[in-house]
């Protein structure tokens, strides 16, 4: 019985799919059944997401579950204790991947108005900004606005706890979960790092030690498994107490996130130990600091060829369901800041009268927000995650990097006419004219 309705409910997804259904319609294809029981949700998951490598490890699935039926091993959950389902189908209702965030959701978040979308998420207003707290300004990236954020959150009260990313003393840039509760921690973990920290894993230890009111530091995909477990409509109470407590959702840029490959292969190039390289910005480049106190810069088109190629189902570079979003976005020494939500205002307005922050108008530097736009529509014009290839299909074809995927890909195309493209013909060289080089 449980698996004849588990295939019924793959068949009414991938009928819903091949039928140009809103996104929001997909959920009804497992949400009908969850009255009628012998849906095995995590079987539908594995085969649907993770065993086809779709999987971008937010981990939503693993921190709503409340039988802890996954465990986390190589930036993806693992089905260990598959026995212990109890049906209730929140991990497939969580998943970014089955489900991309839907209007519904984005109606359920207290959005500020008025609002726009200039391309990037829905917003009420954006600054670039750095904290006039030097002390955060020399731990943190670019302007520091997270870091300040966090910081003064702890210290007033507002917060409690912030779930975030750090990165293993013995494996510098290799990140893993952490929930912080002082300043001292939060200015131990600031700084990005470009490999994938697994942030969210530590909402399971916020929620067992009662630590709220709650801020979650993520990037895109992480923001949104927050907020389909937040807004999920299975109501179990994993996902209110989520709702109840998550007070603030902070969302990092994003383009893609890179293996432990390619921090390796950096630190050989480099000619270094990889633990001799304390931070790693991209500004159209690698731009690199050693502890030595040396700089240097490399190609990110080298460095690009490592990235996770989980991210490439991923549609959202803005962190466009966060309560505010951040990113360099190719500014020195300063943060774009983006206010999307009445939250998010609370706590950007308390830097502001505490004297926390200084900032300029947009307008000053208006090629951040048109590139803060075009990185942002080029991801939203992905197709769907569950209409791509799986990453067996990908490899298979020897078309692993993200942009041949896109090249054509239209607003107004239909996903189901999408196919992955061949990579693009090699550069012809230029050839010299008579003026140039020749005896003169």
């Amino acid at each position: 019985m449980t698996q004849d309705l588990t295939k019924e409910v793959q068949d009414r997804y991938h009928r819903l799919l091949e039928e140009g259904a809103d996104p929001n319609e997909w959920a009804y294809a497992w949400r009908s059944e969850y009255n009628r029981g012998g849906f095995k949700a995590v079987d539908f998951l594995m085969e649907e997401v993770v065993n086809p490598g779709k999987c971008i490890g937010c981990a939503a699935c693993l921190t709503i579950c409340p039988v802890d039926v996954f465990d986390y091993e190589d930036e993806r959950p693992v089905d260990t204790r598959d026995t212990a389902c109890v049906f209730c189908e929140l991990c497939v209702d969580a998943c970014p991947v089955l489900r991309p965030t839907d209007k519904d959701l984005t109606q359920q978040i207290e959005l500020r108005e008025p609002s726009m979308d200039d391309g990037f998420g829905p917003y009420a207003y954006g600054v670039l900004a750095r904290t006039t707290q030097e002390y955060i300004l020399n731990e943190g990236q670019d302007g520091g606005i997270c870091s300040a954020l966090a910081i003064h959150g702890l210290q007033t009260g507002t917060l409690k706890g912030l779930v975030v990313g750090n990165e293993y003393p013995d494996n510098p840039q290799m990140g893993y979960a952490q929930l912080a509760t002082t300043p001292e921690e939060v200015l131990t973990s600031a700084r990005s790092r470009y490999s994938y920290q697994p942030n969210t894993l530590a909402l399971v230890e916020a929620m067992e030690k009662d630590i709220a009111p709650l801020a979650v530091v993520g990037v895109p995909c992480q923001v949104d498994g927050v907020r389909q477990q937040q807004y999920s409509s299975i109501r179990l109470d994993v996902a209110e107490w989520y709702r109840e407590n998550i007070s603030l959702v902070i969302g990092l840029f994003c383009s893609e996130a890179f293996t432990e490959e390619g921090i390796d292969w950096l630190a050989n190039d480099l000619g270094v130990p990889k633990r001799e390289i304390a931070n790693i910005n991209i500004k159209g480049r690698l731009e690199i600091k050693l502890r030595d106190g040396r700089e240097e810069t490399r190609s990110l088109k080298a460095f690009g060829k490592y990235a996770r190629p989980a991210c490439l189902y991923c549609m959202d570079y803005a962190a466009d369901n966060a309560d505010i979003g951040l990113g360099g976005i190719g500014l020195d020494g300063w943060t774009f800041t983006v206010i999307r939500t009445e939250a998010g205002h609370r706590a950007w307005q308390a830097l502001v009268e505490a004297g926390w922050v200084e900032v300029k108008e947009l307008e000053e530097l208006p090629k951040s927000k048109e590139l803060l736009t075009r990185l942002s529509r080029y991801k939203r014009n992905r197709p769907l995650p569950a209409l791509m290839p799986t990453y067996q299909e990908r490899e298979a074809i020897g078309n692993l990097d993200p942009k041949n995927y896109y090249r054509g890909w239209e607003d107004d195309s239909s996903a189901k006419d999408w196919r992955p493209l061949p990579p693009p013909p090699p550069k012809k060289k230029k050839a010299k004219s008579k003026s140039e080089g020749g005896v003169s």
